[in-house]
């Protein structure tokens, strides 16, 4: 994965000085993917992390997840079926509630793809399907394709 960043960096600076000045700036890649975590769970992470700081984020995740012990994350039953106030008392605004519930109820339904269905999908596909969700946008169809499924052309 590393010589593929080191490629993509040389043809960016190549481009033309401005994107030499950027690459020389920011330095290398430090992209850290997490390959095979499945659709679901990478949605629900995400919007967790929308408008907050990593440390807030973490931390309702981490009260997430603690609901649930002896399991590395929540299946969509289990979300379905956890009380609001649970859910606000990890630190889910409403809204976020809503869209987590809404992401959970579209994977039982099969709107959201499992792990192999997302990576035989075309990028245009997945986003199409997956932005008709509430609160999921195309910049977070897009994290999934860069983080879950490794796509690295979606600049």
């Amino acid at each position: 994965m590393a010589d593929m960043y080191e490629m993509a960096s040389a043809f960016l600076a190549a481009i033309d000085t401005d994107w030499q000045r950027h690459i020389n700036a920011v330095g290398p890649c430090l992209h850290q993917p997490h390959p095979a975590r499945d659709p679901y769970e990478s949605l629900v992470r995400a919007i967790a992390y929308q408008q907050l700081h990593a440390k807030a984020g973490d931390a309702i995740l981490g009260r997430l997840v603690e609901l649930f012990p002896g399991q590395a994350f929540p299946r969509p039953q289990q979300i379905l079926a956890t009380e609001v106030e649970q859910l606000r008392a990890c630190g889910f605004s409403a809204s976020k509630i809503a869209t987590i519930q809404g992401i959970a109820q579209a994977t039982l339904d099969g709107v959201v793809p499992d792990y192999p269905t997302a990576r035989a999908m075309g990028d245009e596909t997945l986003i199409e399907r997956l932005t008709s969700l509430r609160g999921v946008g195309r910049w977070t169809v897009e994290m999934l394709l860069i983080y879950s499924l490794e796509r690295m052309d979606i600049l």
